[in-house]
């Protein structure tokens, strides 16, 4: 279950990000509902599917709309802009996706919305706004990013007979042309089997057999990145600078973050 849920969040995200619209940089008025908001004379547009108590309405693009999965497309004005407005799945099921996309200078046929797309990661941040859950019997996630301006929040949990660990990083307040300031990152971890006391880790406290081991000082840059718009669609195919350039796992010595009395003949050669 775990692996599973992690895997729909990333499909999730990537195709999220994706998407290409249009508009400017607006403080608006989202609802984050998971609930259709559409009006007339709006409310044609709709495709509102295996929903409790929706009006069904299951055709795209002129063809009917037969996975099981509930979805929601619909257009909707927002402070006086057009959004698409999509939401996948049911907070009740363990997944659910909500998403916003600014819309303003974009176009759609008349029977449902649609924006373009060109590949993942092309998109631009600052002109959708959107929340997504997953969760399981041991896992609880998110990822918020409720303003349009600003970067998301995101927390994880995760609660079993062996582990309990909650993070976060929260970059909420951090908008997408500021490269100089850090989100706020908490992250415990603690093992109920076996290594209860010489296993926990709280990134508040930096535990010495990682820093006897590392000769880096530790630090956090989460957050400390910036969009520039691109020239295609609503400033899309921009590019993304790093504070300190581009985490590559692969190149990382992983036997920083073991124990080596609880790792004997396991150790991970860099």
């Amino acid at each position: 279950m775990f692996h599973r849920a992690l895997r729909c969040m990333l499909l999730a995200l990537v195709g999220a990000w994706g998407v290409l619209a249009a508009g400017g940089v607006q403080a608006a008025d989202f609802q984050f509902g998971f609930t259709a908001e559409a009006t007339s004379p709006l409310s044609q547009y709709t495709i509102n599917c295996n929903r409790a108590g929706a009006d069904s309405r299951c055709f795209i693009g002129g063809r009917v709309y037969t996975d099981p999965t509930p979805f929601l497309q619909e257009v909707i004005m927002v402070d006086g802009i057009r959004y698409f407005h999509s939401i996948v799945g049911d907070p009740n099921s363990g997944f659910a996706q909500e998403v916003y996309i600014n819309a303003s200078s974009c176009c759609y046929p008349n029977t449902f919305p649609r924006s373009a797309s060109g590949g993942n990661g092309t998109g631009n941040p600052t002109r959708m706004a959107m929340r997504n859950m997953i969760s399981d019997d041991e896992i609880t996630q998110w990822f918020i990013k409720d303003d349009l301006e600003f970067k998301p929040l995101i927390t994880q949990s995760i609660a079993n007979t062996e582990v309990l660990m909650d993070f976060a990083v929260d970059m909420a307040n951090i908008n997408y042309s500021t490269i100089d300031v850090t989100g706020t990152v908490s992250n415990k971890l603690q093992l109920l089997e076996g290594f209860r006391d010489a296993g926990d880790y709280d990134s508040t406290v930096i535990p010495s057999f990682f820093s006897d081991k590392s000769t880096v000082i530790q630090y956090v840059n989460a957050g400390r990145y910036t969009y520039t718009p691109g020239s295609g669609e609503g400033g899309s195919g921009g590019t993304y600078t790093y504070w300190d350039g581009v985490y590559d796992e692969y190149l990382a010595d992983h036997n920083l973050f073991r124990r080596d009395d609880q790792n004997v003949g396991n150790q991970v050669l860099p």
